[in-house]
């Protein structure tokens, strides 16, 4: 077994990046293949595709409140990749074929056409009421199961909102002082937003939606003109199961002959296995090694990997993993 390094408390972003090399140096059903890391960075753009919060997916404000709530409640159900074929299959009708953009554009719907969401009304969100904001049938099983799990992640940031913060989801933002480091700190103590998991007695954690979370408010009040956080670039990547299948489709994740036979039969990879962690882990370790030869931030490796994902039919041919999983 390698040596493991203790694990750094005092910045939460060192603690994934010890996640992703401590999973990656143990894993036993996916293996990078870091010879390959060189050749496969040269094969990058000088830059990452423009990240934008779209006018016709998002909802736009000019009270800073306002878009504080939209974007903290779309990232609180910004999540259910693992349940979108079955939703698919039961009737639901995506948006622009994404599942990300039917979240959004509900939501921001809903925001256009009934107003802000309150605290108030977040925390007794239930599982009709998502069903009916989303265009879910509440009759079908998978889509009340995800829309139950959509309604109990936004009750809780409701509560919080009311309790801690006056009610107030621009002084949730407010609170984090332009540190991303301390916003995603806010974010994580919530149970909901909590991606930490144990892989052979370690915890290790992810907090892929709390990341992308602080990712998202920063493109949302720049087009205004706001810059929330100065500290960006020491964001990770946000780890689900888009990334992962991209680096094995190229030839730099390896997966086991069992791993790699459920994945392409579409069996569930359960939440929290070590064929799930290791499976994050290792993408995260990639796109890490690849940001130092690229000089690149992270999370704009982590979007290149992304576009690749959703937009070259090569990767299209086949499904990356799938999980039942609030985090992504």
């Amino acid at each position: 077994m390698p040596q493991i390094q203790d694990k750094p408390e005092d910045n939460i972003f060192d603690a994934v990046r010890w996640s992703y090399e401590t999973v990656a140096a143990m894993a036993k059903h996916v293996k990078i293949c870091e010879d390959k890391i060189a050749d496969y960075a040269a094969s990058f753009p000088e830059m990452s595709p423009e990240n934008v919060f779209d006018a016709e997916h998002h909802y736009e404000s000019e009270d800073p409140e306002k878009l504080a709530a939209y974007v903290l409640i779309l990232d609180s159900i910004n999540f259910g990749s693992g349940y979108e074929p079955m939703l698919v299959e039961q009737g639901w009708t995506l948006i622009d074929e994404s599942l990300y953009f039917t979240l959004s554009t509900r939501l921001k719907q809903y925001f256009d056409y009934v107003g802000i969401m309150t605290a108030t009304q977040l925390s007794q969100m239930t599982t009709e009421d998502c069903c009916e904001l989303l265009g879910l049938n509440v009759k079908m099983k998978d889509h009340k199961e995800f829309a139950g799990q959509c309604a109990l992640s936004m009750r809780e940031l409701g509560h919080v909102i009311m309790e801690e913060y006056e009610g107030s989801f621009l002084k949730f933002v407010e609170r984090a002082n332009g540190s991303v480091e301390k916003l995603v700190r806010q974010m994580v103590s919530m149970h909901h937003f909590s991606d930490i998991h144990d892989y052979k007695g370690l915890m290790v954690p992810f907090y892929k939606r709390a990341q992308i979370t602080a990712a998202d408010l920063q493109l949302a009040f720049a087009r205004r003109g706001i810059t929330l956080f100065e500290d960006m670039e020491q964001l990770t990547m946000f780890p689900d199961n888009a990334v992962p299948h991209v680096l094995r489709v190229d030839g730099i994740l390896e997966y086991s002959d069992d791993l790699a036979a459920r994945i392409d039969r579409g069996d569930i990879i359960e939440s929290g296995s070590e064929e799930e962690i290791e499976l994050r882990a290792c993408a995260g370790q990639v796109v890490e090694l690849l940001a130092k030869h690229l000089d690149m931030r992270s999370m704009d490796v982590d979007h290149i990997l992304w576009h690749r994902s959703v937009e070259g039919e090569l990767y299209l041919k086949s499904q990356p993993h799938r999980t039942l999983s609030r985090f992504y």
